[in-house]
C-alpha cells in the first residue's frame, strides 16, 4: 500500500496544507525555519505511528482557533490528518480473489485520524453489489435461493431477502443457513467496505519518525530505562532501540553477566560504525565502544546492591589516540548513529514503513549533507519511502526538483500551506533553490576541457569579438579550446576558483593596479593560483594600472563610448592619468563599462575600424593568454 497523497488540517500552525502529493520513493518539504516543516510530519506520523501516540487538542490545536472552534462544535468533527493510499497491483489481486473481481471501485483508500478519540478512520469504495454476486455465483445455490436473493445487491438486502425464504424443504433451509454461514464469514454481520478494509488494515503502513530529539546520550541510566515507560519520539527510545539490536535488556544488561552483554553490545556498535562511515565521509578514524559504569553500595542490611548502572558511549579517535562521550562528538556524527540505531529496530519490516526525517542534514557540513542524500536514495528509499524536511540548498538534488514541495506559513488566517508550484511562494522561501540552482549552474560552468577566467562581461565581449576579428586576418586568436566564464570582478576571482575548484584548468585575466589585486596577490603568495596562468592587462601597455579598455588606442575607445552613451568626447576634452576608465569618469562620472563593448557587439561594421595600435595590442594579450595553456603545473590544495 503505497502513501500518494496527504493533507494536514487544523494542527499547530496550519490551517489547511493543501494536498500535498507524495513521491513514491523520495519526498523533500522545503522551507524557512518555524515555517511548519516539523509539524506537518508530525501529523502524518501520528496517522499510524510505529508507537503509542496520538493527536491532543490541548498539545496540537490551533491556539487561536480552539475557543472558537470549541463554542460551535466544530472541533469534534476536525481531522488533523488525510491521507490516500494507493494498494498495489498485487493487493488489488488479492481483494478481488477473496472478496470476486470489481469489489473496488477504486484503488484508493482513504484514511484520517480525529482528535483526543485515538480510531483510524477509513474510506473504503466497495462495489457491494459486485461482492453480493460474487458470492452468490460461487456458492451455485439452487433456483429457490438463488430467484430470492436476485435483486439484493447489498449485504442487508440479502439477509433480508434469506429471511424472506420460507420453505418446508430440508434442503433450502440447510442451503439458506449455509448461505448465511458464508455471509458471516465474509463479512461478518457489516458491509463489504468493512470486510475489505478489516482485510487490508493490516497492510497499512506505519511512520517511523526520527529527529533531533531522538538523539543517543552519551551516558545511559540503566535502571531508570528499565523503569521508564516507552516513549517514542525521545532517546529513551532509541537506547531501548540499540539494546534490541544486541539481543538484550536494561536488566540483562545490569546483571552479573553483563560483560558478555557488553560484548554483543560492542559487535552490534562496530556494525553500525561500518554501515555510517558507507557514508559518512568526514573523520573515517571514529569507532564507538561501550563501557558499564556500575557503582556498588550497602542496602540496610549491610549487603552489597548495585546502587547505580550505567551504560557510557564513548567515542575512540584512532587518528588522535584518544576517547571522549558520545555527547562530545560532533552532532552530525551523532544523529547519523543514533538514526541507523533507532532505524535497525524496524528495517526488517520497512517495506510496511514510511520513513519521516525531521531536519537530517541540520548539523552536517556541505558535503557531508551530499553524502546524506546519497544515504537516502541508495540506503533508505529502495527500503520505504522516504520524507524529509530541510531548509539546506545542499539537501535538495537540482536533478530531480520534482521531489520537492514548499512549506510556507501565511499568518494565522491561512496559516502554513504546502505548494509544489515554486513560482507561487515568496522568495525566503524559495532560497534554498535559488541557492541549490546556483551552485550546481557554478559547479557546470566549466564545460571545456580549459577555461578563462575574467572579471565581468566587457571582458568577454571584447575578447571574443577581436579575436574573431583577428582570426578573420590569419592573425593569432584566442586557443579554440578555451571557455571564457565571468567572475563579476577581480575580488571574487579568488572565491570563484576556491568553490569551482582548483583542480580545474583554470587561466585567469585581470586588470592591472586595481580594486581586488590585493587579495589575488595573496591568492598567489599561498599557491593557491598559479602564477604562470596569470595575465594581467599591464604586461601588454608596460603601465603599472591598465585595464582592457587601456589596450584600445584612445580614438578608438571613445568611438566605442560616443556609440554607447550618445557623446561627443575627444581625446583633448580627456584629463590627466593612465586609465582610459578613470579619465572618462573625470568628465561625466562613473558609468557602464559594459555598453561600449555591447555598442561594439551591436555594430560590427566598428571592427573594421580599429587601429593597427588596437589589434596589436590585443593580439600580444590573445598570445599571452595562449601561452598559459602550456603551463601545466598543477594548483596546489589548500
Amino acid at each position: 500500500m503505497q502513501l500518494t497523497r496527504f493533507r494536514v488540517r487544523k494542527f499547530r500552525n496550519i490551517v489547511d496544507s493543501d494536498d500535498i502529493v507524495v513521491d513514491p520513493h523520495v519526498t523533500c518539504l522545503v522551507g524557512m525555519n518555524e515555517a511548519g516543516k516539523t509539524a506537518i510530519l508530525t501529523a502524518l506520523h501520528l496517522l499510524n505511528p510505529v508507537s503509542d501516540q496520538t493527536f491532543s487538542v490541548q498539545r496540537d490545536y490551533p491556539r487561536w482557533l480552539k475557543a472558537k472552534d470549541q463554542r460551535s462544535g466544530e472541533l469534534a468533527n476536525v481531522r488533523p490528518i488525510v491521507a490516500d493510499f494507493t494498494l498495489t497491483d498485487d493487493e488489488l489481486a488479492e481483494v478481488d480473489a477473496r472478496f470476486g473481481a470489481g469489489a473496488l471501485a477504486s484503488k484508493t483508500i482513504t484514511l484520517s485520524r480525529a482528535y483526543d478519540d485515538g480510531n483510524l478512520y477509513y474510506v473504503v469504495q466497495a462495489e457491494e453489489s459486485a461482492v453480493v454476486r460474487a458470492l452468490v455465483e460461487r456458492l451455485q445455490l439452487s433456483n429457490q435461493v438463488t430467484k430470492a436473493s436476485k435483486k439484493a445487491d447489498t449485504f442487508d438486502s440479502l439477509r433480508s431477502a434469506l429471511d424472506g425464504v420460507d420453505s418446508e424443504d430440508e434442503t433450502v433451509v440447510a442451503e439458506v443457513a449455509r448461505f448465511r454461514d458464508e455471509i458471516t464469514a465474509l463479512v461478518g454481520d457489516g458491509t463489504a467496505a468493512k470486510a475489505i478494509w478489516k482485510h487490508l488494515s493490516a497492510l497499512v503502513p506505519s511512520f517511523f519518525y526520527f529527529g533531533e530529539y531522538n538523539l543517543l546520550e552519551g551516558r545511559i541510566d540503566l535502571v531508570k530505562l528499565a523503569g521508564d515507560e516507552e516513549t517514542a519520539s525521545s532517546p529513551d527510545q532509541t537506547a531501548r532501540a540499540l539494546l534490541a539490536l544486541a539481543d538484550t535488556t536494561p536488566d540483562a544488561l545490569s546483571g552479573d553477566d553483563y560483560e558478555d552483554r557488553k560484548a554483543e553490545l560492542e559487535s552490534v556498535s562496530n556494525e553500525l560504525t561500518d554501515q555510517v562511515f558507507e557514508y559518512w565521509k568526514q573523520n573515517p578514524h571514529l569507532r564507538v565502544r561501550f563501557d558499564i559504569d556500575r557503582t556498588i553500595g550497602m542496602n540496610v542490611q549491610g549487603n552489597p546492591v548495585v546502587t547505580q548502572n550505567c551504560l557510557d558511549i564513548r567515542v575512540e579517535d584512532t587518528r588522535h589516540h584518544f576517547t571522549n562521550n558520545f555527547s562530545q562528538r560532533s552532532s552530525g556524527f551523532r544523529w547519523f548513529f543514533s538514526f541507523l540505531a533507532a532505524f535497525s529496530e524496524f528495517e526488517q519490516r520497512a517495506d510496511s514503513l514510511v520513513v519521516l526525517l525531521d531536519e537530517p542534514g541540520l548539523t552536517l557540513h556541505g558535503r557531508a549533507q551530499a553524502d546524506f542524500l546519497r544515504f537516502i536514495d541508495e540506503r533508505l528509499a529502495p527500503a520505504a519511502p522516504v520524507i524529509y524536511t530541510t531548509h539546506s540548498p545542499f539537501m535538495v538534488k537540482t536533478d530531480q526538483l520534482e521531489r520537492v514541495r514548499i512549506v510556507e506559513d501565511k499568518g494565522p488566517e491561512d496559516g502554513a500551506v504546502v505548494s509544489q508550484e515554486v513560482l507561487n511562494v515568496g522568495a525566503s522561501s524559495l532560497f534554498p533553490l535559488q541557492a541549490a540552482l546556483g551552485y550546481d549552474i557554478a559547479q557546470h560552468l566549466f564545460i571545456g576541457g580549459v577555461n578563462l577566467l575574467v572579471e565581468g562581461p566587457s571582458d568577454f565581449l571584447y575578447l571574443d569579438l577581436i579575436g574573431r576579428h583577428l582570426a578573420s586576418q590569419d592573425r593569432p586568436a584566442l586557443d579554440e579550446h578555451l571557455r571564457i566564464l565571468t567572475a563579476g570582478g577581480s575580488s571574487n576571482i579568488p572565491a570563484f576558483v576556491a568553490l569551482i575548484g582548483r583542480e580545474l584548468e583554470v587561466s585567469i585575466l585581470i586588470d592591472s593596479g586595481t580594486e581586488g589585486a590585493g587579495k589575488l596577490d595573496a591568492a598567489l603568495e599561498a599557491g593557491h593560483i598559479s602564477k604562470g596562468r596569470l595575465v594581467r592587462v599591464g604586461d601588454v601597455t608596460a603601465s603599472k594600472h591598465a585595464d582592457i579598455e587601456d589596450l584600445f588606442a584612445i580614438d578608438d575607445y571613445l568611438s566605442l563610448y560616443n556609440k554607447a552613451f550618445g557623446k561627443r568626447v575627444k581625446a583633448t576634452n580627456l584629463g590627466n592619468g593612465d586609465r582610459i576608465i578613470y579619465r572618462l569618469e573625470q568628465l561625466h562620472g562613473k558609468f557602464d563599462h559594459y555598453k561600449p563593448a555591447e555598442a561594439l557587439l551591436r555594430n560590427p561594421a566598428l571592427l573594421d575600424e580599429l587601429s593597427a595600435e588596437t589589434l596589436e595590442n590585443f593580439e600580444k594579450l590573445i598570445q599571452r593568454i595562449n601561452a598559459t595553456l602550456q603551463t601545466q603545473t598543477p594548483i596546489p590544495p589548500s
